[in-house]
């Protein structure tokens, strides 16, 4: 008899603890398909806050240096631009030349408003400096300096390739209008045809931005890293973000 019931009290252990096994075993699978649906699921934060830096404005580097946009063609940063060119080769050849070019790049803050799950509006301000030396052409002395300063407001439309929690992937378009204050190139006198003297300032102009790709990782405090072309960056633009 004691026998039949130290066995019936073994079998008995046995059958709780696996019971008790296999219900840790589902727990454990269920709290694991629960945490990937909630990975899965998009941010709910509607706002964001964003601090950026983004590689040297080619854009702007070529207004401030030939007055032309990029499009004309690449900047050379080490091109030394004599003053008054264009004039007779003796004059170029005396007259005062300018130095190499030099930027910090495009500093940034933005704020982001998701409309839907897919679908963000966003405005950015950014700003960017050049400087440059001027030299005398007969004696090659520092003369002096210029310097210049672009402003930059750019409303942009941010589509959400894909939304989670923890990775984003999205891109996004952006129109706005620039200030490039100081750039003499763009700040003019010239003759019109009846002879009269006028003045013609372009450092007020339309701006925009492409960015096919970019991503965001993390939750609220996150980082993000952007490829793109426009006035405000041709390259790459990256930095942190807050979302509330």
């Amino acid at each position: 008899m004691r026998s039949f019931v130290k066995f019936f009290l073994v079998l008995a252990a046995l059958s709780v603890s696996t019971f008790s096994l296999s219900g840790q075993v589902r727990l454990t699978d269920w709290g694991r398909q629960r945490e990937r649906r909630f990975n899965r699921q998009p941010v709910k934060e509607k706002w964001d806050a964003r601090l950026s830096v983004a590689a040297s404005p080619l854009h702007a580097a070529d207004l401030f240096i030939t007055g032309h946009g990029w499009w004309y063609g690449m900047v050379d940063y080490f091109y030394s631009e004599p003053i008054g060119y264009g004039q007779d080769f003796m004059t170029t050849l005396y007259s005062d030349y300018y130095g190499p070019t030099r930027t910090a790049g495009a500093i940034g803050i933005g704020f982001d408003y998701a409309v839907c799950w897919w679908f963000s509006v966003s405005v950015d301000f950014a700003v960017t400096s050049f400087w440059r030396d001027r030299y005398k052409g007969v004696s090659n002395q520092l003369a002096g300096s210029d310097g210049g300063t672009a402003f930059y407001l750019l409303p942009r439309a941010k589509l959400m390739y894909m939304n989670r929690r923890y990775v984003r992937l999205y891109g996004s378009l952006g129109v706005g209008a620039a200030l490039y204050d100081g750039f003499d190139k763009l700040s003019y006198r010239y003759t019109d045809s009846d002879g009269r003297v006028r003045f013609e300032d372009n450092s007020f102009r339309a701006c925009g931005q492409v960015t096919p790709i970019g991503v965001e990782f993390g939750n609220k405090l996150f980082g993000f890293a952007e490829l793109g072309a426009g006035a405000l960056y041709t390259g790459m633009q990256a930095g942190i973000g807050y979302k509330f």
